[in-house]
């Protein structure tokens, strides 16, 4: 006969596990949460330096985000994660393609998914851009990006254009990788992995990576 003070011991020592371990991972991902939220909120105050009409979004459902107008267009941030940022545009007028160009690693590979669609890689032949970066994008829409990317890339000159927005948002301070992506279903965004908070803390720096999103986004939309 086990004695019931060992019985007690063994069912308490089970319900400790049962009840202490699950409660210390949700509580270990709620702080994760908070500590978030509240860079974002520090963030957003800093934003009012350069940007209007700032204000914090408080996500139950969704991410927390920061709305704000840059020379009275509507965008907001995102922290999907520690060391990410994204910016998504909210213009009034969708994209019509599918594009996405992402920083290039040792490989690149040669199609993207956008959408569940599958986008070949557009090769510029300037190797700036073609070994620094990835474009994918498909039909007449692919000669265009081409096209333009290589109009802005003058023998001897400076970027400008698509060229250089492109090449500006891939080497903006504490960036280790950016992305941007567009499609008609899917609005406009550009995301960062970070490598240092520039961007977190230097709201010059993110001043000039929301200009050069909406940069692109009217030579790729409004053309």
């Amino acid at each position: 006969m086990i004695p019931p003070w060992i019985q007690a011991f063994v069912i308490g020592g089970i319900a400790l596990v049962i009840l202490v371990v699950p409660l210390k991972v949700v509580w270990e991902m709620t702080k994760g949460s908070r500590d978030r939220t509240a860079r974002l909120r520090a963030l957003a105050d800093r934003l009012k330096e350069r940007f209007g009409a700032v204000s914090f979004g408080w996500g139950i459902l969704d991410r927390d985000r920061i709305h704000f107008t840059h020379e009275g267009r509507p965008t907001c941030v995102v922290q999907p994660d520690e060391d990410e940022i994204e910016i998504r545009l909210e213009p009034k007028v969708a994209p019509g393609f599918h594009v996405v160009v992402r920083t290039r690693g040792r490989f690149a590979w040669p199609i993207a998914w956008e959408s569940f669609r599958p986008l070949p890689r557009v090769l510029t032949h300037d190797p700036l851009i073609d070994e620094s970066m990835a474009i994918y994008a498909s039909g007449t829409f692919a000669g265009y990006i081409r096209d333009l990317a290589l109009q802005g890339m003058p023998a001897g000159g400076k970027p400008e254009g698509l060229a250089e927005s492109l090449i500006i948002l891939r080497r903006l301070p504490g960036v280790e990788k950016f992305e941007f992506r567009m499609s008609p279903g899917g609005g406009f965004r550009v995301w960062f992995r970070l490598r240092t908070d520039d961007l977190v803390y230097r709201p010059d720096e993110m001043e000039s990576a929301v200009h050069h999103a909406f940069r692109l986004y009217d030579l790729l939309v409004l053309f």
